[in-house]
């Protein structure tokens, strides 16, 4: 061969060579971006018919189901069937309730957020439904409404679910409910997502909930990423309120973010604690709540009360103090003795000793302030046991869940690590205050 064959030749094989470099930097390039690019750019789709298919109560979870669901947009009428389990009235014979529309727009894209309240159901029964988007039936699900007169009842609580994927939090949920398929409800208390304007993070949460969230009701609360919008910047949780549809008995300005419901013989009152993202908008936010919260506590007859609020008024957390949470809060709740506050926000698990005034009690007046630690993927290593503590652990290890349990004068409340593990076992016993 000649010369001018061996420089063709090696022409051809420098080409081939930069040809096989280029196609390696796209794939590298292309792996790693789709690691590193937010949500917000990635394209979701809407499957056609419905999705995120929730429940929640709006009034007597005796009497009522509240049911939630998600479509594009269309103009067609929303529907839900049901009927009692063993009734033999399902599909053909069920009864039919129309369903309420509001147009959602978000970051990526528009949809329809369906919404329906079931009135005039028997207590303590179990009903088959399905929801439609005016066009085909979804698959179907069950719901039961409380008895008349409640003996015991459970409940589940999950510390925040914020992650990248929401797998850890849909394995953290599932195992919860699996572990106990006697739970009525459950509650996530705040930073459900780690961007709350992005909607690509509640199509992961919803879709990870699913299997759950269709058939217990979520009664959750807002955390500050609840308020966080994709360039980082404050916005109110719109995204939060159009999707759970809460009592709407909060103060105004506040409703679906702050609210109360019963269940059983206990009053559960949600806090909103974000009055950082949210001063630009409500700027007494914490003054109305603190006038609502005093009412609301002075109306009920319950024997136990239990409160829901993200930012703890005592942190675990270095430099983590909430001054103004506690000085909004914590007298209200010492004198009309709440019995439990379970918090979030620090991703820590942690118990105080019962607290009145600021000082550890024996007495039954005290409030027992529970930090609930995380359902997702992200962990703090700067918290610590603090002097107020009778029990602390960080979970750095695996998620982790609490399941509440209500009989008569005793609550109960036992810590679970993801996998099963227990952390953590105690208890109140109801006293007669004099």
């Amino acid at each position: 061969m000649g010369l001018r064959g061996l420089g063709r030749d090696s022409m051809l094989h420098k080409k081939q060579w930069f040809q096989s470099f280029f196609i390696l930097f796209i794939t590298v390039f292309l792996f790693v971006a789709s690691f590193i690019m937010p949500f917000s750019e990635q394209p979701l789709a809407i499957a056609s018919g419905s999705d995120h298919i929730t429940l929640t109560w709006e009034r007597d979870p005796r009497t009522t189901q509240t049911i939630t669901w998600r479509t594009e947009v269309r103009n067609l009428e929303g529907m839900v069937r049901y009927a009692e389990i063993g009734s033999g009235s399902f599909p053909h014979k069920a009864k039919i309730a129309a369903a309420g529309v509001e147009e959602l727009s978000t970051n990526v894209g528009k949809m329809n957020i369906y919404s329906v309240t079931l009135t005039g159901l028997k207590s303590g029964t179990t009903y088959m439904y399905q929801v439609s988007d005016g066009d085909a039936w979804s698959e179907s699900y069950t719901f039961s409404t409380a008895a008349v007169k409640v003996s015991k009842f459970k409940f589940l609580v999950f510390g925040d679910s914020q992650s990248i994927n929401y797998e850890a939090w849909e394995t953290t949920l599932h195992q919860a409910y699996r572990a106990n398929p006697d739970a009525v409800f459950f509650t996530n208390m705040g930073d459900l997502v780690d961007v709350g304007q992005d909607y690509a993070h509640w199509d992961k949460w919803f879709s990870a909930a699913k299997g759950v969230i269709d058939t217990i009701s979520a009664m959750p609360l807002t955390g500050n990423h609840e308020n966080y919008t994709p360039e980082r910047r404050f916005s109110m949780p719109v995204l939060f309120t159009a999707q759970f549809k809460v009592p709407l008995n909060g103060p105004e300005g506040l409703k679906k973010q702050a609210y109360s419901f019963d269940y059983g013989d206990v009053h559960f009152i949600v806090l909103d604690s974000q009055a950082g993202e949210q001063a630009q908008f409500l700027p007494t936010m914490l003054e109305e709540q603190k006038t609502w919260l005093e009412q609301d506590l002075e109306a009920t007859n319950k024997k136990w009360k239990v409160v829901f609020l993200h930012r703890p008024p005592y942190s675990n957390k270095m430099g983590g103090a909430n001054p103004n949470v506690k000085r909004a809060f914590v007298p209200i709740l010492d004198k009309y003795h709440v019995d439990v506050a379970f918090t979030a926000h620090e991703h820590a698990y942690a118990r105080t000793y019962p607290l009145y005034h600021e000082q550890v009690v024996d007495s039954p007046r005290g409030t027992i302030y529970v930090a609930t630690g995380r359902s997702g993927t992200k962990t703090y290593k700067d918290t610590e046991i603090n002097e107020w503590n009778t029990f602390f652990y960080n979970p750095l290890d695996e998620p982790n869940y609490l399941v509440v349990e209500i009989e008569g004068n005793v609550l109960k409340v036992k810590t679970y690590k993801q996998s099963g593990i227990l952390i953590d076992d105690w208890s109140i016993q109801k006293a007669i205050l004099h």
